[in-house]
């Protein structure tokens, strides 16, 4: 899977349904209530980065802000939530 995002096309993993079930229900927590759910929103995108197979060396020539923009983006792609042009 490929993900286009700051200049770079990134190599992600790709996931099992299982996966997918626990980062739905993850974002679930992360999400609710329109509440600050800080700790759960990061252990959401901390379980997305482990699964995607990114590593830190990928890592290094961007923020700590591209790299929580990344990880929503390959979180996006793994839910199939990115619009598609019809």
């Amino acid at each position: 899977m490929k993900v286009k995002m700051f200049d770079k096309e990134w190599d992600i993993s790709s996931i099992t349904y299982k996966q997918k079930r626990e980062l739905w229900q993850l974002s679930l927590n992360a999400f609710r209530d329109d509440k600050d759910n800080q700790d759960d929103y990061f252990k959401l995108i901390n379980r997305v980065e482990e699964l995607s197979g990114v590593t830190e060396k990928d890592l290094e020539s961007i923020s700590m802000a591209q790299v929580d923009l990344l990880l929503q983006q390959i979180f996006t792609e793994y839910m199939g939530l990115e619009k598609k042009d019809s």
